[in-house]
C-alpha cells in the first residue's frame, strides 16, 4: 500500500519539475537535485520504519539543491562561504526526522541540538561575510578604517606582550 502512494508522490515530483522546466523559469537544473532528495525523504517517511535512514541523506541532498536553486535564481553562488551551515543544519534535521520515525528521544534531541548549531552557525558567518567581505560595511571609509584599525589593535597587543 505504501509503495504505490510513494510512486505516486514521486511522479507528481517528476511533473512539477518537468512543468517547471516547460514554463522556462531559469536555471531548473538544481532541481535536479533537489527530486532525489525528497525521494530520499519520501522513503524514509512512507516506507517501512527501517526506511527511516534515509531521512538523513535525504535532508542533505534536499537542503543543497535548494541551496544551488536559490543561488541559480539570484546569481550568488559567493554564499557558499556560509551556507555550509545550511548543511549541518540539514543534518540535524534529517537525524531529527529519523529518530522522530523510530522514536528515539535522546536521538530527537541530539538531532535539534545539531540542526540549531547549523542554523546558529549559518546566522553568525553570513552575518560576517555580508557585512565584512561582500559589502554592507566594508564600502567606503569604513571600508579602511576597519582593516588599518584590526591592524593598529594587533600591533598594539604584540607590542604589549613584548613589554611583559
Amino acid at each position: 500500500m505504501r509503495q504505490p502512494r510513494l510512486i505516486g508522490i514521486l511522479l507528481i515530483a517528476l511533473g512539477v519539475l518537468f512543468l517547471i522546466a516547460r514554463a522556462g523559469v531559469g536555471d531548473v537544473w538544481p532541481l535536479f537535485i533537489v527530486l532525489p532528495g525528497i525521494a530520499m525523504l519520501a522513503v524514509a517517511l512512507v516506507g517501512p520504519t527501517d526506511t527511516a535512514g534515509f531521512a538523513v541523506p535525504g535532508s542533505i541532498v534536499s537542503t543543497v539543491g535548494l541551496i544551488l536553486l536559490t543561488q541559480a535564481a539570484t546569481g550568488r553562488f559567493d554564499t557558499w562561504s556560509y551556507a555550509w551551515g545550511l548543511v549541518i543544519a540539514a543534518v540535524g534535521a534529517g537525524t531529527f526526522v529519523k529518530a522522530s520515525i523510530e522514536d528515539d528521544a535522546d536521538e530527537q534531541r541530539e538531532g535539534m541540538r545539531l540542526a540549531i548549531v547549523g542554523l546558529a552557525m549559518f546566522a553568525a558567518f553570513g552575518a560576517f561575510f555580508e557585512l565584512f567581505v561582500f559589502g554592507g560595511l566594508m564600502t567606503g571609509a569604513l571600508g579602511w578604517i576597519l582593516p588599518l584599525a584590526l591592524i593598529a589593535a594587533g600591533a598594539w597587543m604584540l607590542r604589549r606582550q613584548r613589554r611583559t
